[in-house]
């Protein structure tokens, strides 16, 4: 089970691929607080569940906000190879599941909780470990409800190991399978070609065995019809 409390913040966003600020939206701020229950079936096969509680609000002369429970998410993850080769040992890993809205937010708005769509995910995932290191790659495809575009998220992270504690940076890529930009004729907010990249940098302590804290930052490094988001999470982890 793991919990994490993240604030992210933006005053800039991508109009297709123009970077604008818009006095009427002025900084928007996303708090959320999430809950990851993950449950061992066996030696190679996992359930991960995710629901998020999120509260989004501006300080513009609009005066937006909106505040609720999100989504939820649930995924079978089944390890179906693990190689090793001198001090090198290789995972491969597959994983589908759904998620879904939990509450009746409005998503065609410029703020809102999420897209309100219900979508078919699929993951695979590479990783490498040697020595303290760790390399991991993930690539899905997300078939998304209603006019949402279809989607190919891409997850990178690079990590080393020292006793108690892990240093790692990632990389985060979304690119969504065509859509609408914002502005266009007959666009709503789910149909947009929403995409981004982020890098940020973790921080893992084993504080027991059994018990973990972890602290993570991010910044945008280029987006489409997205805002230009900064953020930190904090969270802990616990395992029975």
């Amino acid at each position: 089970m793991a919990l994490s409390w993240t604030s992210e913040s933006y005053d800039e966003f991508w109009v297709g691929n123009e970077k604008v600020s818009v006095p009427d939206l002025g900084e928007v701020t996303t708090r959320s607080l999430s809950t990851w229950f993950t449950w061992g079936l066996t030696d190679n096969l996992a359930l991960v569940a995710n629901v998020a509680h999120v509260d989004v609000d501006t300080d513009g002369l609009a005066g937006f906000e909106d505040s609720g429970v999100q989504d939820a998410s649930a995924l079978v993850e089944y390890r179906f190879a693990r190689v090793r080769s001198g001090a090198l040992q290789h995972d491969f890993v597959v994983a589908g599941g759904l998620r879904t809205p939990l509450s009746n937010y409005v998503a065609d708005a410029p703020i809102s909780l999420g897209d309100g769509t219900t979508d078919v995910l699929f993951r695979f995932v590479y990783q490498l470990r040697t020595d303290g290191f760790y390399f991991s790659q993930q690539v899905g495809y997300d078939v998304r409800g209603e006019d949402a575009p279809d989607g190919f998220p891409l997850y990178t992270e690079l990590g080393r190991t020292w006793n108690q504690l892990t240093l790692s940076g990632f990389y985060i890529r979304y690119l969504a399978d065509g859509g609408t930009d914002i502005g266009d004729p007959g666009f709503t907010f789910p149909s947009n070609q929403d995409e981004t990249q982020r890098v940020g940098a973790k921080l893992f302590y084993r504080v027991t065995p059994r018990i973990g804290v972890t602290v993570l930052g991010f910044t945008t490094l280029d987006g489409r019809n997205s805002g230009d988001t900064s953020g930190v999470s904090v969270g802990g982890s616990f395992a029975f």
